[in-house]
C-alpha cells in the first residue's frame, strides 16, 4: 500500500525541483547580455553548446559555433560528444532556439535525476532513503547549478544514476542480458562526458571479475566483451562519424590536446594556481603555433587561416605531452593537487573564488554547495558502511571517485567534474538518513 505513495512522493518531490530550476531561470538568474552579476551570460562551454545546437538544426552537421560566430565559416567540430547539442537543436528546430529557451529545457533533465535517483535509491535501501535522496537532488546547488548554466553535466547527472541502476540490477542477477544493459548505459553517459568511458575499466572489471562468485572465469571473459561491444556498438556512429571528417583520428573528442594544454604550463604546476586550469598559450607557445600552422594566431583577424579541429588538437596534445615528458619529476604533487582541487581538499578558497569569478558560478550557490558536500560526507561514510552491513555491493558507486580522480589527475581540478560523486554521495548518505 505504501509503494504507490512513495513513488508519487517522489514525483512529486521531482516537479517541485523541476519548478525551482523554471524559477531560477526566469527570476533567480535571468539571460541577461551585459555581464550583470546576478545575472546569465552565456560563456565558455555553454556558449559551445547553445551554439553548437543551433548549427547542428540549421545544417544537420556537428560544427564549431565559436568559429561561425568569429568568420562565419562552417568548420566541423567535435568539441563535445554528441548527446546534449542534439537534444537542445531538438527544441532549436521547433523554434525554441534562444538562451533561456536552452536553459529551460535543459532543467528538464533535473526533473529526471530527481525522480531517477529517488526511485533508484528507493529500490536500494526503502521509501525514506528514496524521498531523501529526491529531496537532497532536488535542493543540492552543485546538480541544480549545471542547468541555469547550460552544461552538459547537466544531462549527464540522470545517466549516471541510469548507470548505477543498470549494475545494481546485473548484481542481483548476473546474467549477459544485463551486463550489456551495463555497457549501453556507460556507453550514453560516455555520449554526454566522454571521462565515463574511464568506467569500462573502473566499473565493469570489478564488478564482474571480483564479486560474480556464481560465475566462472569464461562467463566472466564473456560478460566483460559483452559489456564493451555493447557500448562500442552504441558508440560507433559517432566514432566513424568523426573520422570521416577530421584530418587526424578522432574518437569520442577532438578536443583532447586542448584540454590537456590547459594544464600544461608552470602557472598550471606551480602558485597558487597548482592543480587548477589557466591560459597557457604565453607568446612563446603562439610563436610555436604560428610556425607550425602559419595564420592560425594572426595580429588581424581577418588573415586567421582555419585549420582542421583535429590539427589543431595534435599539435595542442604533443605540446602538453613535451611539457609532461620535460616536467616528469614535479607531475605527482600537480596530480594530486588536481585531485585534492576535485575532492575540495586542497587550496578551496582558491577553487571556490575561481567558481564564481571566473567560471561564472555564482558566489552564493557555490559556498551553499561547498557546505552541503562536507555536511553529505560523514553521513556518506556511514551509509556505506550499513549497505555493506547489509550484504550489498558498494562497486557502482565507489567506482565514481577513481573514474574522477582520473579525470582529474590528468587534466586539471575542477568542482563540476565531481558531479558523479555528488550523486553517490547522495544515495550514500540517504541510506544513513533514512537508517
Amino acid at each position: 500500500r505504501n509503494a504507490p505513495r512513495a513513488v508519487h512522493l517522489i514525483v512529486g518531490i521531482g516537479l517541485a525541483g523541476w519548478l525551482f530550476r523554471i524559477w531560477a531561470v526566469l527570476v533567480y538568474r535571468p539571460t541577461w547580455r551585459t555581464g550583470a552579476a546576478d545575472c546569465y551570460t552565456l560563456a565558455g562551454d555553454a556558449l559551445y553548446h547553445h551554439g553548437q545546437a543551433n548549427l547542428l538544426a540549421d545544417h544537420f552537421r556537428y560544427l564549431n559555433p565559436n568559429i561561425h560566430l568569429a568568420t562565419g565559416e562552417l568548420v566541423d567540430s567535435a568539441g563535445d560528444p554528441p548527446l546534449f547539442a542534439a537534444y537542445l537543436a531538438g527544441w532549436s528546430k521547433i523554434g525554441f532556439d534562444g538562451v533561456t529557451d536552452h536553459r529551460l529545457a535543459a532543467t528538464f533533465w533535473g526533473f529526471v535525476l530527481v525522480v531517477a535517483i529517488g526511485l533508484f535509491t528507493r529500490r536500494l535501501a526503502g521509501n525514506v532513503a528514496g524521498a531523501a535522496a529526491a529531496v537532497l537532488a532536488a535542493v543540492h546547488p552543485l546538480l541544480w547549478i549545471n542547468d541555469l548554466m547550460l552544461l552538459s553535466e547537466g544531462m549527464y547527472q540522470p545517466f549516471v544514476v541510469l548507470m548505477f541502476w543498470a549494475a545494481y540490477e546485473w548484481i542481483r542477477e548476473p546474467t549477459r542480458r544485463r551486463i550489456v544493459l551495463v555497457g549501453i548505459a556507460i556507453a550514453l553517459a560516455t555520449m554526454i562526458r566522454a571521462e565515463a568511458l574511464s568506467l569500462y575499466g573502473f566499473m565493469v572489471l570489478p564488478l564482474v571479475w571480483w564479486g560474480a562468485r556464481t560465475l566462472d572465469t569464461r562467463e566472466k571473459v564473456r560478460q566483460t566483451l559483452l559489456c564493451g561491444i555493447a557500448g562500442l556498438m552504441l558508440m560507433s556512429p559517432w566514432l566513424v562519424y568523426n573520422n570521416l571528417r577530421f584530418e587526424k583520428p578522432v574518437t569520442i573528442s577532438a578536443v583532447t590536446g586542448t584540454v590537456m594544454i590547459a594544464g600544461a604550463c608552470d602557472g598550471a604546476w606551480t602558485g597558487e594556481s597548482l592543480g587548477y586550469w589557466v591560459n597557457c598559450f604565453d607568446d612563446e607557445l603562439i610563436a610555436e603555433l604560428e610556425e607550425a600552422l602559419p595564420g592560425s594566431w594572426p595580429d588581424d583577424e581577418a588573415d586567421r587561416v582555419v585549420y582542421d579541429e583535429s590539427v589543431i588538437d595534435e599539435f595542442n596534445r604533443e605540446q602538453a605531452l613535451e611539457y609532461y615528458q620535460d616536467n616528469w619529476q614535479r607531475f605527482p604533487k600537480v596530480a594530486l593537487a588536481r585531485m585534492g582541487r576535485s575532492l575540495e581538499v586542497y587550496r578551496v578558497s582558491h577553487t571556490l573564488r575561481m567558481q564564481y569569478t571566473v567560471e561564472g558560478r555564482w558566489e552564493e550557490p557555490s559556498t551553499v554547495g561547498l557546505g552541503l558536500y562536507y555536511a553529505l560526507a560523514p553521513f556518506t561514510v556511514v551509509g556505506g558502511l550499513l549497505m555493506r552491513r547489509r550484504g550489498q555491493r558498494l562497486t557502482p558507486l565507489l567506482s565514481m571517485w577513481p573514474m574522477i580522480m582520473f579525470a582529474s589527475a590528468i587534466t586539471f581540478g575542477l568542482t563540476r567534474y565531481r558531479v558523479p560523486i555528488d550523486i553517490a554521495m547522495i544515495v550514500m548518505a540517504s541510506v544513513a538518513l533514512s537508517w
